[in-house]
């Protein structure tokens, strides 16, 4: 018994042993915890992501050429801009001059049509004093001709009545 005992010491203080029975827990351990899927499935994660990200590193590289193709079309695009914006101001020019010419024809007109009127207005109230004018001259002139002469007076009524006789035949 003493052999065993001393054998099972041997055993327990023997270093071999001691891996193997720690290589058997740790195997039962990695048993129970599934380690393997667990390994395998992070290993699968790693190359989901792996895809993915060449696959969006295939995207960026897609549309960094698209932007260099862009890139290389500004130029002209901006030329193609600038000829049209030079084209709608000419347009805009032309329309802007045509309209102020006209709006400037209406005002001549307008003052044109104004002068005329006022020149009517000056020519009749020129019209009308010259008559009043003339009429009071002549008004003077026969008073003074009939102050002169007292015999024109006498004529002045008897024709006036002649007139009149001559009239309600």
């Amino acid at each position: 018994m003493q052999e065993i005992l001393s054998f099972l010491k041997y055993l327990a203080q023997s270093n071999t042993i001691n891996f193997i029975i720690m290589l058997i827990i740790l195997i039962y351990i990695a048993k129970k915890m599934n380690l393997k899927t667990s390994l395998e499935n992070s290993v699968k994660n790693v190359e989901t992501e792996i895809q993915k990200s060449d696959e969006e590193k295939e995207k960026s590289e897609e549309i960094f050429a698209d932007s260099q193709k862009a890139m290389k079309k500004l130029p002209q695009e901006i030329d193609k801009l600038e000829k049209e914006a030079v084209s709608k101001a000419n347009i805009f020019k032309c329309e802007i001059e045509e309209t102020t010419l006209k709006n400037i024809q209406s005002i001549e007109q307008n003052v044109q049509k104004s002068l005329t009127i006022e020149e009517e207005k000056f020519s009749n109230l020129l019209k009308d004093q010259t008559v009043i004018l003339s009429v009071e001259k002549a008004k003077a002139g026969i008073i003074r001709q009939l102050e002169e002469t007292p015999d024109l007076h006498a004529k002045f009524i008897a024709e006036s009545l002649d007139e009149l006789d001559r009239a309600k035949l």
